[in-house]
């Protein structure tokens, strides 16, 4: 039987994978009322996985994030479990949230379907194609993506991601279940990075091709802030860990992808960071050093095999290159259809990627600047670095119309 919408009152689900992820999206349901099942690779795994919770949760409360009362309530819904039909018992959702590897995906997800053969079955995979993953499955209907953004405990956005074997009633109990627990649901379609990684990716490695180029770790870094990020873009790249991105990269060119889906902006200094014990902050620093007190500071190391450029850009032409990167691919992803409308885009951009919401969103931002002034930013930008900047003629049309994206927005009163 396909889950109906009456998942959106379950109470009770499944975290496979105890790491960062997977303890983020746990806190996030149990503080929520859901009773979780924390499972590891055994049943040890799954007792250290709910200790770094608590102690995480402790961290929490001692930063003033949460208070004494929350932090009794969230581990008490949390007890460790086997991925086994006795772990699994009662569970109506299982989301598997361990690696970026294709085959340890597919493993784990085959063994938590047969744990739990009446749940709706989810991935928190980052950009792993669904319907790849479904291979693995007896019952791919039952299965899709739900990509949690980290942190997951106070990050609102999830990517609901339909395979070609999806049904459609599973996407409707996925859109309800998260409802329930206080996320704001994107759908997207299925295919590599789906949207917000593909448009991250754009962002950060941009960020990395500057740096290549001999522009100055902090004047990036400054740039990305002027424009109202909280964090610049390779501290960032040290935040979610150097070696996911490289393992993302690497992911993408065994599994056949087109070279703009592999990273090649950035994918050789991802290699070079992890050979050189630079995995990112959790691994002891990446591209900067980050000591326990004071501020963070360039890795010396970068600079010899980044040499610096005596010739500086400005800043405001570093900033617009930023933006003018993320923007593009957002807009690329409306027009392939990967989601499904200008304000799904700037809500994604919003609430899981930490574009300011100030400027309402990547898209919004793009079209306040006007598309026809966008397009001459391209054309600029692709003389200078290539490419990847260059207009659609998609776009060029919609900056001669000069309608904005209206189109591409929900009317109001319409669904």
């Amino acid at each position: 039987m396909i889950p109906s919408n009456s998942i959106a009152e379950a109470r009770r689900a499944a975290i496979v994978g105890p790491g960062l992820m997977g303890l983020g999206v746990a806190q996030a349901l149990a503080c929520a009322g859901v009773e979780v099942a924390l499972c590891g690779r055994d049943a040890e795994a799954a007792k250290v996985g709910r200790e770094k919770l608590a102690a995480s949760l402790r961290r929490q409360v001692a930063k003033g994030r949460l208070d004494a009362g929350t932090q009794a309530r969230i581990l008490s819904r949390v007890r460790a479990a086997t991925l086994t039909r006795d772990g699994l018992a009662g569970c109506q959702i299982v989301i598997e949230s361990v690696p970026e590897d294709r085959a340890l995906k597919r493993e784990v997800l085959a063994a938590a379907q047969a744990a739990a053969p009446d749940a709706m079955l989810a991935t928190n995979t980052s950009g792993l194609a669904i319907s790849g993953l479904a291979g693995a499955l007896r019952d791919p209907a039952r299965f899709l993506g739900l990509h949690f953004f980290s942190p997951a405990e106070r990050m609102p956005l999830v990517e609901v991601v339909k395979g070609r074997e999806t049904a459609e009633a599973v996407v409707r109990s996925a859109l309800a279940f998260l409802d329930s627990v206080g996320k704001r649901p994107v759908i997207v379609r299925d295919g590599p990075g789906f949207f917000a990684t593909r448009v991250f990716a754009a962002y950060l490695d941009e960020a990395v091709a500057m740096l290549a180029e001999g522009v100055a770790p902090a004047l990036i870094e400054q740039a990305a802030l002027a424009n109202g990020r909280a964090l610049g873009p390779l501290a960032t790249l040290d935040e979610t860990g150097i070696g996911l991105n490289a393992l993302q990269a690497l992911q993408a060119r065994a599994d056949g992808l087109e070279a703009r889906f592999c990273r090649p902006l950035a994918a050789s200094a991802f290699t070079f960071l992890v050979e050189a014990g630079r995995g990112g902050r959790r691994a002891g620093g990446g591209f900067f050093d980050w000591p326990a007190e004071g501020a963070r500071a360039p890795w010396p190391g970068l600079e010899a095999h980044f040499p610096r450029a005596r010739q500086q850009p400005e800043p405001a032409d570093v900033a617009l290159r930023l933006l003018v990167a993320e923007a593009r691919e957002a807009l690329l992803c409306l027009e392939e259809g990967v989601i499904a409308s200008a304000d799904d885009a700037d809500a994604a951009s919003v609430l899981g990627l930490g574009f300011p919401s100030r400027l309402g969103g990547i898209v919004c931002w793009a079209e306040n600047l006007g598309l026809g002034a966008f397009v001459a930013a391209c054309d600029r930008l692709a003389a200078a670095h290539g490419e990847r900047f260059a207009a659609t003629p998609w776009l060029r049309e919609l900056g001669v119309r000069g309608h904005g994206l209206k189109a591409y927005r929900r009317q109001e009163g319409v669904a």
